[in-house]
């Protein structure tokens, strides 16, 4: 009896032995994962894109009165090489000062693409930042849609929902789009939990009317109330990503369109 007690500890403790194994394997894994696509946009930046020092470029470090009201974009972006030796399906770059969102977009005929692509086109479980296939890719939509993973370690669109904090948005009122053909100061207006599919998700409109009782419906949405004037002319950015709030629940960011330099 003994003995077979014996067989039965040695056998569970083995069990056990694998099974962290295992767990300490795919922990592993995981992080290994994020590491490599941490380096590979790191890569990205440090090749192709030139960041201006936003106190000496923007005149203050007071962000939320200077960033909203810069004259040009603090990033200088070189599209052409990045999109011919890296992926001619880069059409942006979007980026928020002191924030993780500092990343090129790009666009594939089909959505599914990017969500385990990255924007090199090497196999990642983070993905890439991508603006929905809908959309035209120079962002001449009145409602532009980028989507991007809530990544575990708080990289890509995690930290979307942050700006649903009041003082949160207030430090960071705006960001900026480089693109191929001009340059957006996107000031941030709306920030909200939704349904995958909702109403913020819209890009095709009948009229001036029909964009009109879509603002209003995003205001009254939002947890954010700032005081910016809208119009029905204006251009639109939605950033995107999973909330765990409900079953197939959206983390939403939406900013209006502002020509910079």
């Amino acid at each position: 009896m003994k003995k077979h007690i014996r067989f039965i500890l040695a056998a569970v403790c083995v069990l056990l032995l694998c099974i962290a194994g295992c767990s300490g394997y795919y922990v592993y894994s995981i992080l290994s994962g994020y590491e490599k696509a941490r380096s590979a946009y790191t890569d990205i930046r440090q090749e192709y894109v030139s960041y201006a020092d936003s106190t000496d470029s923007l005149g203050s470090n007071n962000k939320g009165d200077v960033l909203a009201s810069a004259e040009s974009s603090p990033l200088k972006v070189d599209f052409d090489n990045l999109k011919e030796s890296v992926n001619p399906e880069i059409c942006a770059w979007i980026w928020c000062e002191d924030t993780v969102i500092d990343y090129p977009v790009v666009q594939h005929s089909d959505n599914e693409y990017y969500l385990n692509t990255n924007a090199k086109g090497e196999s990642s479980a983070t993905g890439a930042i991508f603006l929905d296939t809908a959309n035209f890719s120079d962002f001449r939509d009145t409602n532009n849609i980028l989507h991007g993973h809530h990544m575990g370690d708080g990289t890509m669109f995690a930290s979307l929902d942050k700006w649903q904090d009041e003082s949160y948005f207030k430090e960071h009122p705006v960001m900026y789009l480089n693109t191929p053909s001009g340059n957006y100061c996107v000031e941030i207006f709306a920030a909200f939990t939704t349904a995958a599919g909702s109403e913020a998700y819209r890009f095709e409109f009948s009229g001036l009317p029909d964009i009109q009782n879509w603002i209003e419906w995003i205001r009254r949405e939002s947890v954010i109330k700032p005081d910016i004037e809208l119009f029905p002319g204006d251009h639109f950015l939605t950033l995107s990503t999973c909330a765990y709030s409900y079953e197939d629940a959206r983390s939403v960011l939406i900013g209006r369109f502002r020509t910079t330099e």
